[in-house]
């Protein structure tokens, strides 16, 4: 999930007033209104490219005459073919949505929403709030707070560093050192003191990694006490599947959660806090695999040691 809307204009008449009021529609949306204006679709390919590459637009905006004599409905096909599943709002001062929607029937041009001038900010602005209703989940949101805190940290980073530079190296050290330990002091004396295992298990103090180490022990002592058999052997299967979760789920996750976008000429590369590459988006539907992959293992593992116990 990104924190910019990005809009493809093609449009020769540019107003501000109008690009105000959708940047005023992005932002109700939570999202910062990123503009790229084209005035008869000469550079389309080029757009077309960086689309495929890095996905920068959400939404296409066409008018209906371009500088040039460019004609609109003429134009869209190829904004179409190039643009697959882009969303295209056509609009025009000059003639109503009837005959624009015609327009785009003639040609049998998908996936266009139409507007008269009058009315277009309106549309524009009722087609980004619906796009962005789609991304409204959990895990979008999960991601954008770890790119805003990554991008936040490596600003600050970034200025502690300068100060050091200018001297005060020292006491930033001093300052640090303190702080990491009164955060270690204080879990060592509050993490014993909590009552149970459930209020153990709820502690921040219990991270990932720990509570993974925690459950590959039991489930290696159940499979041993476990008599040969369907279960065991389903246990062992089980094992094997989720003995790579520490690399390639928790490493992950854990670099993601500091890393930053790079853009190439090839697409996007991922960065870790160090500023190497950690991966390309080439990368992206192997990872996904591999989190799926652990997740219905561990469900599985859950369903054999939890639910069918119960």
């Amino acid at each position: 999930m990104r924190l910019y809307f990005g809009i493809l204009w093609i449009e020769d008449n540019f107003s501000e007033a109008e690009k105000a009021a959708l940047e005023r529609s992005a932002e109700i949306a939570g999202f910062e209104l990123d503009v790229t204006k084209l005035e008869n679709g000469d550079d389309l390919e080029h757009w077309a490219d960086q689309q495929q590459k890095f996905h920068l637009f959400d939404l296409v905006l066409l008018d209906l005459k371009l500088a040039d004599g460019v004609m609109g409905d003429q134009l869209a096909p190829n904004v179409r073919a190039l643009f697959r599943f882009t969303p295209i709002l056509f609009y025009s001062g000059s003639e109503s949505e009837t005959k624009l929607r015609q327009r785009m029937a003639n040609d049998c041009v998908e996936g266009v929403f139409c507007a008269d001038r009058s009315n277009f900010t309106n549309r524009a602005a009722d087609v980004i709030r619906n796009l962005a209703q789609s991304l409204n989940r959990l895990a979008g949101m999960r991601g954008l707070s770890m790119e805003v805190v990554a991008r936040v940290d490596n600003l600050c980073r970034e200025v502690v560093k300068s100060f050091g530079e200018t001297g005060a190296a020292e006491e930033i050290c001093k300052e640090l050192d303190e702080a990491v330990s009164r955060s270690a002091n204080s879990a060592i004396r509050t993490f014993p003191a909590l009552d149970d295992l459930n209020s153990r298990l709820a502690s921040r103090a219990v991270d990932s990694t720990k509570l993974f180490n925690v459950f590959r022990r039991l489930l290696r002592e159940t499979i041993s006490s476990t008599p040969s058999g369907t279960e065991k052997d389903q246990l062992m299967r089980l094992s094997t599947a989720t003995s790579r979760y520490r690399e390639d789920v928790l490493k992950v996750r854990n670099v993601l959660g500091h890393a930053l976008e790079n853009k190439t000429d090839n697409g996007w590369e991922i960065l870790d806090e160090d500023g190497n590459v950690f991966m390309t988006v080439d990368n992206f539907p192997t990872h996904r695999a591999n989190f799926i992959s652990n997740l219905r293992s561990i469900q599985e593992i859950h369903r054999l040691l939890v639910v069918e116990k119960a």
